[in-house]
């Protein structure tokens, strides 16, 4: 049992990893690809996008090798962190412009709901590494 679920945690950081990879590469072509949606201003956020991504994969990396609860939860905050200011210079700039403001204000609500999101996600991290616990259970 123990094993298999040091399996499962050891294919969902490789998969962050591969995912993110593939994330930094769409995301510093988009601007060379010309997606009529994404503006020049995209520019201004982008050190911010690859920090986040680089950020996420060394995180995973360190966590694939060594991940006791404890530096796991450190760990996965920390990458929340950053995500979420990346989210919100994004929303904060919005370098986008899909030419109709229905869209403009449903990817600005995306925006939204992802850093409310990513605020639960480092709530809960942040009481299983106070509380010591692997994870939230119903129990």
């Amino acid at each position: 049992m123990e094993e298999t679920k040091k399996s499962g945690q050891k294919s969902e950081y490789i998969a962050a990893i591969i995912f993110n990879l593939i994330w930094w590469y769409i995301v510093n072509n988009l601007l060379n690809w010309k997606v009529y949606f994404v503006t020049n201003a995209f520019n201004e956020v982008l050190w911010i996008i690859n920090l986040s991504i680089i950020v996420s994969i060394i995180g995973n990396a360190l966590l694939l090798f060594y991940s006791p609860e404890r530096l796991r939860h450190g760990v996965k905050i920390f990458i929340n962190i950053v995500s979420f200011i990346a989210v919100y210079l994004v929303w904060e700039l919005f370098p986008f412009n899909f030419y109709n403001s229905f869209y403009d204000w449903l990817f600005s609500l995306l925006l939204i709901l992802g850093m409310i999101g990513i605020t639960i996600a480092t709530i809960v991290e942040i009481y299983l590494l106070v509380t010591g616990k692997p994870k939230l259970t119903g129990n």
